[in-house]
C-alpha cells in the first residue's frame, strides 16, 4: 500500500507544478497605444517640417483638429507668446467642429522677422474624449514686408530701419556704351533710380545697402576700341568710373547713391566684383563721396556685418574670372577679361548687324574653358572668326598693358602656367578650401556658386568655419537656399542676382536680398528675403518678394 502512495503522490506533486506554472505565466500584452489629436495650421505653409509662415498682414489664424472639439475646452487651453512673454490677450477664438480661428484685436500687429507659438494644452480633448498627448507648441514665424510699412499700434511704433539690402551686378557702362550698344544696362534705369528713392524715404526699413560688385563695367569693352583713350579724356581706371558716373543713363543713378550716403540713418557699402576689379577706395570715394570700401588692392572682398554672415561677390571661386596675379607679374586680370571683350564686340556688331589655329601648349583645362567661351560667343553672336594672331585687343594701359594683343598670345599667355599657378593664385586670393582647378574651379564660373559656398562656409568639414547666411552675386542667377535640406539645416545661401537688362539673361533681373539681422530686430531669427523690383503697369516699381528663408 505504501509503495503505491509514493508514485501517486509524485505524480499529483508534479500537475499541480505545471498547473501553477501555466497559470503564472505572464498574458500577452493586448494594450494599444492611446490615440491622441493633432492639429495643423492648413492655410499656411509648413516650411522645412520645423515652423509655419505667417503674413505680416495676417489678422487671424486657423487651427484645425484631427477631431471636433468640446466647445468648453477649448478657452485656456489654447495660448499665444512671444519672446516677449503672452499675447493671449490679444486674440479671440472662435471655435467650429474641429476647427479654431484665433481673431487678432485691432491693436495687435504681426512683427516682422518674429517668432510666435501657439500652445496647446493636453486639457484641450474632442467629443470623443482625445486629447493632446501633451503641450504641445507649434512655431510661426514672420519675414520681411518689404514696402509695406507697419502701421503703428500700442505694441509697434511703427518703420524701424533694421534691414539689409543687397544688390550687385548692375554693369554700368561709360557713355561709349550706351552710343555703341555694347552696355548691359540702361532698360532699368527708372527701376533703380526707384529702389534707390524708397531706400532714403520715410516709410524704409532698410539700414545698410551693399553693393556686392560690377556696379562698373570695364570688361565689356569692344576688342576693336581701347578700354582707355585720352580722346574721350579716358585714360586710366580712375577715368573710366568717372565716365561711367557721367554717363547719361548713370548720372542720375549715381546722384541717387549720393543721397543715400548722405542720409543720417543709411550706410552705403562697397565691395568690389571682378567687372570692377581694378577700382580702389579712392576711385570709389572720387564718384561716391564717403561710401563704406570693402575690398583691397588684390581685387577682392568681402563683408561680414555680424558674426555668421559674409557677403562677396563670388568671383573668388572662379578659375576664369579671379585675380590671376601670378601668370603675368604685375597684372591681374584674369581671361574671362579677354572673352568679356570679344563678348562685346559680339554685342556692338549685333546692334548694328555689321558682321561684315594653331594650339598653345599648356593646360588643357584651361584650353578647354578658353575654346568654350571663345566660340560659344562667336556662335551666339553669328560673329565672323576674327584672325587670332592678330594684335587687335586695344588694351590703352589698362592693368599695365599698353600694347595691343592678339587673342593667341593671350591664350598662350595663360595656358603656360595658369593650372600650375592654381594652388598659389587661390592661397594668395585667400581662398579658404582650395579646389581643383577642372572640377571646382572651373565649373563654379558656369555655375549658381551654391556648391563653392557649400565647400567654402556651410560644410563642415571641409569649410574652417560655418556661417549662418552667405550672399554671393556674380552668377547673375538670384536664389535663396537652405542647406542641408530639413529641418535640421544650419545655413542660408543667397545670392543677389542681376539688373542688366532683361533681354540680356536669362534668369529674373532687378533683383535684391533684403536680410533683418536679429542683432537689430531683437528677434530670436535672422530673416533673408529675395526681391525682384517690379513695374505695377503705372510706371511705379515696387517689391515682389520671390523667395524667403529664417534661421534662428
Amino acid at each position: 500500500m505504501r509503495k503505491i502512495a509514493f508514485p501517486l503522490l509524485v505524480i499529483i506533486l508534479i500537475a499541480a507544478g505545471t498547473f501553477i506554472q501555466f497559470s503564472c505565466k505572464k498574458k500577452p500584452d493586448t494594450s494599444v497605444d492611446p490615440i491622441y489629436m493633432k492639429a495643423d495650421l492648413s492655410r499656411h505653409e509648413l516650411k522645412h517640417d520645423l515652423y509655419y509662415q505667417l503674413n505680416l498682414r495676417d489678422r487671424s489664424i486657423e487651427l484645425v483638429f484631427s477631431e471636433d472639439l468640446e466647445d468648453a475646452t477649448v478657452f485656456g487651453n489654447i495660448g499665444f507668446r512671444d519672446l516677449s512673454g503672452d499675447l493671449t490677450k490679444y486674440i479671440d477664438l472662435y471655435q467650429s467642429g474641429n476647427k479654431v480661428v484665433m481673431m487678432f484685436w485691432p491693436e495687435f500687429e504681426l512683427k516682422r522677422g518674429w517668432v510666435y507659438e501657439i500652445i496647446l494644452l493636453p486639457g484641450l480633448r474632442s467629443h470623443s474624449g482625445l486629447s493632446m498627448k501633451a503641450e504641445t507648441i507649434i512655431e510661426c514665424r514672420t519675414g520681411t514686408a518689404h514696402g509695406v510699412p507697419s502701421a503703428p499700434t500700442i505694441l509697434n511704433s511703427g518703420v524701424s530701419r533694421d534691414a539689409i539690402a543687397i544688390i550687385s551686378d548692375i554693369h554700368m557702362g561709360d557713355q561709349r556704351a550706351y552710343n555703341n550698344d555694347y552696355c548691359w544696362f540702361g532698360k532699368n534705369q527708372a527701376a533703380l533710380e526707384s529702389f534707390l528713392d524708397y531706400v532714403v524715404s520715410d516709410t524704409s526699413e532698410i539700414r545698410q545697402v551693399v553693393i556686392l560688385g560690377d556696379l562698373f563695367d570695364e570688361w565689356l569693352v569692344p576688342y576693336t576700341i581701347s578700354p582707355f583713350d585720352p580722346a574721350v579724356n579716358i585714360a586710366s581706371t580712375r577715368d573710366f568710373f568717372n565716365a561711367v558716373a557721367g554717363a547719361t543713363v548713370n548720372e542720375n543713378i549715381f546722384d541717387r547713391l549720393k543721397a543715400v550716403v548722405n542720409h543720417d540713418s543709411v550706410e552705403l557699402i562697397y565691395v568690389p566684383g571682378n567687372h570692377d576689379m581694378l577700382g580702389t577706395e579712392d576711385i570709389l570715394h572720387e564718384v561716391i563721396p564717403d561710401a563704406s570700401w570693402k575690398g583691397g588692392p588684390d581685387g577682392l572682398g568681402e563683408y561680414s556685418p555680424f558674426p555668421g554672415m559674409l557677403f562677396e561677390h563670388g568671383h573668388r571661386y572662379d578659375f576664369f574670372n579671379c585675380p590671376q596675379p601670378l601668370v603675368n607679374a604685375g597684372h591681374k586680370l584674369p581671361p574671362g577679361y579677354f572673352v568679356s571683350r570679344l563678348y562685346a564686340k559680339g554685342m556692338m556688331d549685333a546692334a548694328s548687324n555689321d558682321k561684315s589655329i594653331a594650339e598653345p601648349a599648356g593646360s588643357a583645362e584651361f584650353i578647354a574653358a578658353w575654346d568654350i567661351a571663345f566660340l560659344y560667343t562667336l556662335y551666339h553672336f553669328g560673329m565672323d572668326i576674327p584672325d587670332v594672331f592678330e594684335k587687335n585687343i586695344l588694351m590703352g594701359g589698362i592693368d599695365g598693358y599698353t600694347k595691343a594683343r592678339s587673342f593667341h598670345e593671350t591664350k598662350s599667355m595663360y595656358a603656360a602656367s595658369i593650372e600650375d599657378y592654381w594652388p598659389a593664385t587661390q592661397e594668395q586670393n585667400e581662398v579658404p578650401v582650395p579646389m581643383s582647378c577642372c572640377l571646382n574651379a572651373i565649373w563654379n564660373g558656369h555655375s549658381d556658386l551654391f556648391s563653392a559656398a557649400e565647400t567654402q562656409y556651410m560644410k563642415q568639414p571641409p569649410a574652417p568655419e560655418a556661417y549662418k547666411i552667405i550672399a554671393f552675386g556674380h552668377t547673375h542667377e538670384a536664389m535663396l537656399e537652405v542647406y542641408p535640406k530639413g529641418k535640421s539645416y544650419s545655413s542660408i545661401y543667397a545670392n543677389s542676382g542681376t539688373w542688366i537688362d532683361a533681354d540680356q539673361c536669362s534668369y529674373p533681373v532687378r533683383t535684391y536680398l533684403l536680410i533683418t539681422p536679429k542683432a537689430w530686430t531683437g528677434s530670436k531669427i535672422d530673416v533673408v528675403g529675395l526681391y525682384q523690383f517690379n513695374s505695377d503697369g503705372q510706371n511705379a516699381y515696387k517689391p515682389h518678394k520671390l523667395a524667403e528663408e529664417s534661421i534662428d
